[in-house]
């Protein structure tokens, strides 16, 4: 009978406990089954009075509690309901029926530390359920206490704080303000926000066209160290690598040329410098796979390029450029020299105009077709990159 009733407790739970009264887990099921459907008082009764008699032989068993206070729930007795999530909870943190009640209670309530600490508990052990809850959290830690505990919360660096900040930022947040404004807080915090964490928020704004938002969170997210790269060109010194940020370097290896950021001085004998490091395979080389968005205010600019080259064969060139985004219009072409040389100056001047609200920077060839008559060989060591607005 009992392996009977075992191998229907979820097919048919009601027939399950028939064959074996103190069958659990068909008790659950059959309560499960029940109240998700449209069992009327008379089955949740029957039920919650099952569910009752079972205690005494299960009195550990936190879902036992947790589908009593259920019952109770759904029959108006919210204060011994929730008394029965609370004792589910102390047998089991993690009792999820348990824990989603007494997070709504503590909402009511506007006991921000525990639904915080409670949503501590719920994400850790069902990170999926992060994406759903996600659009309500905005509502919830609208006012200053509830801000500041989920902040709190967010500064013991909880292992499912990237996994919120990428709900926060999906294409389905009616807001983007939230988000922005957490990852900007925490950046002050005892844990800042990771590259990774802003480079989320960072790409929603700029999905949405929010440009200027977009920026502003990227330069009040930047660490002390690299406050010292910002400038019109971020890192134009090339001092450190990609972090996959929008307004920082984008680096994209491409067929026929390695490049390397940042290169160290010592890496070949003689190399002035470190900076932005490509070494060509005597190949055809069509993309290079640099680049940068900018935010340029409309204006008169100046750009000045210090590079070195070692035996740097370019047939189809090596060119910086800077286009608007939308409308697509190219505001810059600047040369690198191949050959040999070291540590050469290039500038040049260009100028923005009202309609282009961010550009891309882009290191790039000639090139539109693959021929193998024109190879590309030698290295190319970018040192620097700048940008200065000149007044009119």
């Amino acid at each position: 009978m009992i392996a009977s009733s075992r191998q229907l407790e979820q097919k048919s739970p009601q027939l399950a406990l028939k064959l074996y009264p103190l069958n659990t887990d068909a008790l659950l099921a059959w309560g499960i089954e029940t109240l998700g459907g449209s069992g009327g008082d008379t089955s949740i009764e029957a039920i919650g009075s099952s569910a009752r008699s079972a205690i005494p032989l299960n009195a550990g068993d936190a879902r036992i509690y947790s589908l009593v206070g259920e019952t109770m729930r759904r029959q108006g007795q919210d204060t011994a309901a929730y008394a029965m999530f609370d004792h589910a909870l102390l047998l089991a943190k993690t009792e999820i029926h348990a824990l989603q009640w007494s997070i709504q209670r503590a909402v009511e309530k506007r006991d921000y530390r525990e639904v915080t600490n409670r949503l501590d508990v719920l994400f850790r052990r069902w990170p999926e359920r992060i994406a759903p809850l996600a659009e309500a959290l905005p509502a919830v830690y609208s006012n200053a206490d509830g801000y500041s505990a989920l902040l709190s919360q967010l500064g013991d660096n909880p292992p499912w704080r990237e996994r919120l900040i990428a709900a926060l930022t999906a294409d389905t947040a009616k807001d983007l303000g939230f988000a922005q404004r957490l990852v900007q807080d925490m950046a002050v915090g005892r844990s800042p926000s990771t590259a990774t964490e802003t480079a989320e928020v960072l790409a929603a704004l700029f999905k949405r066209e929010q440009y200027n938002e977009a920026y502003r969170t990227f330069l009040l997210t930047l660490t002390p160290a690299e406050r010292e790269l910002s400038g019109f060109v971020f890192d134009g010194t090339f001092q450190q690598g990609p972090s996959a940020r929008i307004f920082d370097w984008s680096v994209r290896q491409q067929p026929g040329v390695t490049t390397s950021l940042p290169q160290k001085a010592d890496t070949y004998p003689g190399q002035p410098g470190n900076g932005l490091l490509l070494e060509f395979n005597n190949t055809p080389v069509l993309n290079v796979g640099v680049s940068q968005y900018l935010l340029l205010p409309p204006g008169g600019y100046s750009i000045a390029l210090h590079a070195s080259a070692f035996a740097a064969k370019l047939p189809k060139g090596l060119v910086w450029t800077i286009a608007c985004r939308s409308p697509s219009k190219q505001v810059l072409n600047l040369d690198v020299p191949e050959g040999d040389y070291k540590d050469r100056a290039v500038d040049a001047r260009f100028s923005v105009p009202g309609d282009c609200p961010i550009q891309v920077l882009r290191l790039r060839t000639n090139a539109i077709a693959e021929s193998w008559s024109e190879r590309y060989s030698g290295r190319v060591l970018i040192h620097a990159l700048r940008i200065s607005a000149v007044q009119s």
